[in-house]
């Protein structure tokens, strides 16, 4: 029988959280799942053995939480599943695998600090030479007149920071822009780049500085997540995509997303991290979140997966958990084998 792998895995209340927990339970690899999450009632916790209440990520105690976690359930490797835990496990990476001897599955500090900031994107794929969104913050006076000078309205205004369509307001006028810099904001202002070839979703997986897979899908949005995935076969964009992931520098898993411009593909948003739509790729034939963990703990080649076409349409299903059940879980801050009912999409 082959030898037990101790996943943890946080943000189990997050669409990120879930899938990556999908992707666990859909492997034929003995993985035991440890679920991490602030909240007692995330539905995440259901797809694991053991499950944990843990602090914000914000909060003090969230790092000796996490190596709390480690040492009792002697963890193997973390799965990050939320956007706001990548800077604090970025930044204390090297010293929790050293002191613990775990893998966590994670981009450098100074990487997610590029991914995590609309305009240090923009600024790396200048820089670069790739394709980029024409942007500026609005501090920058010179910035905002060259973007008027260099485009026509209407633009897109988001937070720096910002993720899933959160803060995002299209501006159509000299009005609305110029009110934008009168009042303080982290708001970056870029060009409206158009949709009639659909919006991509790259995810990346790299490894040791290679771009060892590439699965490209186009998509749908709702409430800034993926509602449909399309996939008609291999995408002319994905060499390009992949030479932007190496040269970024990212580890393991990375998710792009993009637009096209002219024939090229424009980056608006990275993501060093799997994504939401990684349970989608699973769906076309790929496993990211298999062959990242069975890369980093077996050494095991990541192969070209073989992939399906076709559409993937997301669905709602629920879950029930007696109120006993939640009780325990919420009075002692950590529960073996959560007891629920599956209410399946179709009986």
């Amino acid at each position: 029988m082959e030898q037990e792998t101790r996943v943890l895995v946080t943000g189990a209340g997050a669409l990120l959280g879930q899938g990556m927990l999908r992707c666990l339970n859909a492997s034929q690899h003995n993985y035991h799942i440890i679920t991490a999450d602030p909240e007692n009632k995330s539905t995440g916790h259901a797809l694991g053995h053991t499950a944990y209440r843990i602090p914000m990520a914000k909060d003090p105690a969230y790092i000796s939480q996490i190596e709390k976690i480690i040492v009792a359930e002697r963890v193997d490797v973390i799965l990050v599943g939320t956007d706001v835990e990548l800077p604090i496990l970025s930044a204390h990476q090297k010293a929790i695998e050293s002191k613990h001897k775990v893998k966590i599955v994670i981009s450098p500090e100074h990487i997610v600090d590029i991914a995590n900031d609309k305009w240090k994107t923009a600024e790396f794929l200048r820089k670069n030479n790739f394709p980029y969104p024409q942007s500026s913050l609005t501090t920058d006076a010179a910035g905002i007149a060259s973007l008027k000078k260099l485009n026509k309205y209407p633009y897109i205004a988001k937070p720096v920071d910002g993720a899933r369509s959160m803060g995002l307001e299209i501006i159509r006028s000299e009005a609305e822009l110029d009110h934008l810099t009168t009042y303080k904001n982290n708001l970056v202002v870029q060009e409206m780049i158009g949709d009639e070839e659909g919006e991509f979703t790259t995810g990346c997986t790299v490894l040791n500085g290679k771009c060892v897979a590439v699965v490209s899908l186009t998509r749908e949005l709702r409430d800034g997540n993926t509602w449909r995935a399309y996939r008609t076969g291999n995408s002319p964009y994905d060499t390009t995509i992949a030479t932007i992931a190496e040269k970024l520098g990212c580890e393991g898993p990375v998710n792009f997303q993009y637009r096209i411009r002219s024939g090229e593909p424009v980056i608006f948003e990275i993501n060093c991290r799997f994504s939401g739509t990684t349970p989608l790729r699973l769906i076309y034939g790929f496993n990211e979140v298999e062959a990242v963990i069975e890369y980093y703990l077996r050494g095991k080649i990541v192969e070209k997966p073989t992939l399906k076409t076709g559409t993937v349409l997301r669905t709602f299903s629920d879950i029930l958990i007696s109120n006993e059940e939640l009780d325990t879980f919420d009075r002692q801050g950590k529960i073996d084998n959560l007891s629920v009912e599956y209410i399946p999409f179709k009986a």
